[in-house]
């Protein structure tokens, strides 16, 4: 390309864009007004049934959906459970029937020891005091006789068998039947022991013995019936103890044992012989004797 036609090329060039602006000011200057009523025109013309709009559903999360639902589920389950339990105890204690408070103690298992621990206990009865071991009970309505009674207790019988049984202490009046020496008198299954008393009283003398008594109804020459309190009177192994010597002590107290016909030893239970050789436990016979040094005759 020559020079000229370079220098032409360029002339020509800011002549059209000159063209071109005026051209873009023509059209800003002739470019009719916006008038708004005609996007109302516009919207009259559109099918929207604008008077029964609704806006759309949001959408809702489907995870918190099923944790509600889950929440729902666990209330009425936890409702339902508690009414049921308050259903069924109402009624199970409305059918329960009422019962003392000394018929409503729990059965306890039979120990084979008996407690050390005791409580103190005067009787208006017999003009007496004692100490006896705090689970024992006593009973002392009139009528010439009171008893001392433990609860369920292992005991070895005549035969070396362990039974379920309780040990009696009574105390009769001198008036009292002697039912034990029905079949005759009574032997020594063990030698008499001296003990003193704790606390005399000032009518009342500072030791006795207690003898070990096999009744003549016993079969086994290994067992042991009673413990008495036999005051001046002392007895050697196999040695004679007729009632007349029994009958000399006012009031009357010896110690007995019974087999329990249930667990809980209710109802009337049946007169027991036990081993002899019981006695050398001391766990066994040192409360025991503990009971008979304790009493305090007014």
């Amino acid at each position: 390309m020559s020079e000229k036609q370079s220098e032409q090329k360029e002339d020509q060039a800011p002549d059209q864009k000159v063209d071109q602006k005026k051209d873009d000011d023509w059209n800003s200057v002739n470019q009719p007004e916006h008038n708004p009523e005609d996007d109302y025109e516009e919207a009259s013309r559109s099918t929207a049934d604008y008077a029964n709009y609704e806006p759309p559903e949001k959408k809702r999360n489907p995870v918190w959906h099923k944790l509600f639902t889950i929440f729902i589920i666990l209330v009425v389950i936890a409702g339902l459970g508690g009414g049921a339990y308050w259903y069924l105890k109402n009624h199970k204690s409305a059918k329960k029937p009422a019962t003392s408070a000394q018929t409503s103690q729990t059965v306890k298992p039979a120990t084979s020891q008996i407690a050390t621990v005791t409580k103190h206990y005067d009787s208006s009865n017999f003009y007496l005091g004692f100490d006896y071991p705090q689970d024992w009970k006593v009973t002392d309505s009139g009528g010439g006789q009171m008893t001392i009674v433990s609860p369920s207790i292992q005991l070895k019988s005549a035969s070396g068998q362990s039974v379920n049984g309780q040990i009696v202490m009574t105390i009769r009046s001198k008036e009292q039947k002697l039912p034990e020496f029905d079949s005759g008198n009574a032997t020594a299954a063990l030698a008499s022991q001296k003990i003193n008393y704790t606390k005399p009283s000032q009518n009342q003398r500072g030791s006795t013995y207690i003898s070990y008594l096999r009744y003549a109804s016993s079969t086994s020459s290994t067992a042991l019936d009673g413990i008495y309190i036999t005051g001046d009177s002392g007895y050697t192994v196999g040695q004679a103890i007729p009632k007349v010597d029994i009958s000399k002590v006012d009031p009357i107290i010896s110690i007995g044992f019974v087999k329990c016909n249930s667990s809980d030893c209710s109802g009337i239970n049946a007169v027991v012989s036990i081993a002899a050789s019981s006695f050398e436990d001391k766990t066994f016979s040192g409360p025991l004797e503990s009971l008979f040094k304790s009493l305090a005759i007014q």
